[in-house]
């Protein structure tokens, strides 16, 4: 599951570097620009947020079955 977010992480970058090409291009107004970046910075920080929660609890699982790590 975290491999996953960190990929969907990765494409929100990529989707804001696009962004930032269209709007350059002219192809976009500057409101709907700030407005989708403004989306996809949202949504970066949700993902950011649920890595950092899942690595946490990845370091600090418990070893279910400590005898069969001997």
């Amino acid at each position: 599951m975290h491999s996953k977010l960190e990929i969907a992480r990765k494409e929100c970058a990529e989707t804001e570097s696009w962004l930032k090409l269209i709007f350059a291009s002219g192809a976009i107004d500057e409101q709907t620009f700030k407005s989708l970046r403004n989306l996809c910075g949202r949504i970066k920080r949700m993902l950011t947020s649920s890595c950092i929660t899942i690595e946490k609890k990845l370091k600090w699982r418990p070893n279910p079955c400590p005898v069969a790590s001997l």
